[in-house]
């Protein structure tokens, strides 16, 4: 393999699914919730996963040591910080608790119904998204998927490695005839076999790049690229003329696969694909773990410190504000979630980062 194994390209990706997930639960009436916020680009995690696992372990795991060594890295990748917030959410409920007892003030969620004991257990296990509910830090369903994708990766490249493009294109096959309907599930198995077709249509388009020999440096490359960055956006976000959102995976491949062959100094990429936005990318895990507590953290500060009135819809409080001042305070959620994830990526993230 002649290719490198780091695209930093990549990782604005990340940043932007990062950034959707989060429009998605900072839930108030603004056009950034309406339009930005998409729960597919989870897939997009996942597809990005394979493609850039594909490309970093594929040749590397050869023997036994290789892959117990890359279970272990990809276990203190995501873990710690997983846990952090789990135990941050543990406080919550059992302040939750208090504050029900000594003034009766009651959540949305009463405390310990959704995220009770087993719960509790099935994340320490990593094991989240077996749960019935989403519980604690929802979005980390995706984490402990993310680890079985993880495991199934690293046995298929040890054992099946000739076998690889096979495999993922009959399953891709299979899943698209037979089980597309579970295309975005986040709970059960469901979502595993979600995930792992997407996570494999990463893995396919990165063979694909890997074997493909073009060098690209015209800026006719360029002009199609952005084109098909723009229609495929404006399509996501917009118009959203594709049914069958399970397609969505494949242009999440094919957009690693284009975006590869990009050189630094071309225009596009320095345009698109800034420092800024790179750094956003990479502190993406902690953005997409952290935004929760963060939203969380703003109401409970609007409703009980600056008594911001309140409206009951079936049976949920909701905060009654102004069109205005929900798009600001949406902006602030997102400045503070951006800092937040800073610190976490810097005392957390890279902490075991540097014992890769």
């Amino acid at each position: 393999m002649n290719k490198k194994s780091y695209y930093e390209q990549l990782e604005v990706f990340r940043a932007i699914a990062a950034l959707s997930i989060c429009s998605l639960h900072f839930d108030f009436n603004t056009t950034i919730h309406h339009y930005f916020g998409n729960e597919i680009f989870v897939q997009l995690f996942f597809t990005l996963s394979g493609f850039v696992i594909f490309l970093n372990y594929f040749e590397k795991i050869n023997n036994k040591n290789d892959i117990i060594s890359f279970f272990k890295k990809r276990f203190k990748r995501l873990y710690p910080l997983h846990l952090f917030f789990l135990l941050v959410f543990l406080f919550v409920e059992v302040a939750k608790y208090i504050f029900y007892l000594k003034y009766g003030i009651e959540a949305n969620n009463k405390a310990f119904s959704e995220n009770n004991i087993q719960n509790f257990f099935l994340n320490i296990f990593f094991l989240q998204h077996l749960a019935e509910t989403h519980s604690f830090n929802s979005p980390s369903w995706s984490i402990s998927v993310e680890m079985m994708l993880y495991i199934t990766s690293g046995i298929i490249f040890l054992y099946f490695k000739k076998s690889i493009s096979w495999i993922c294109a009959i399953y891709i096959l299979v899943f698209l005839i037979f089980f597309n309907n579970l295309y975005g599930a986040n709970l059960s198995m469901d979502a595993y076999f979600s995930g792992l077709y997407s996570f494999f249509i990463g893995c396919l388009f990165c063979f694909l790049f890997i074997k493909t020999k073009l060098i690209i440096k015209n800026i006719y490359y360029e002009i199609f690229y952005l084109f098909f960055l723009v229609i495929f956006f404006v399509e996501f976000f917009y118009l959203k003329f594709i049914d069958n959102e399970y397609l969505y995976s494949i242009f999440f491949g094919l957009i690693f696969f284009l975006s590869c062959f990009l050189k630094k100094n071309s225009i596009i990429y320095k345009a698109l694909f800034n420092s800024f936005f790179i750094y956003l990318g990479k502190i993406s895990y902690s953005i997409y773990l952290s935004h929760i507590f963060v939203i969380w953290t703003i109401k409970q500060f609007l409703r009980f410190v600056m008594d911001v009135p309140t409206i009951i819809n079936n049976n949920i409080i909701y905060l009654d504000m102004k069109n205005l001042d929900e798009n600001l305070i949406t902006i602030f959620a997102f400045l503070i979630t951006i800092i937040f994830s800073s610190f976490t990526y810097r005392f957390i993230e890279l902490k075991f980062y540097k014992k890769r």
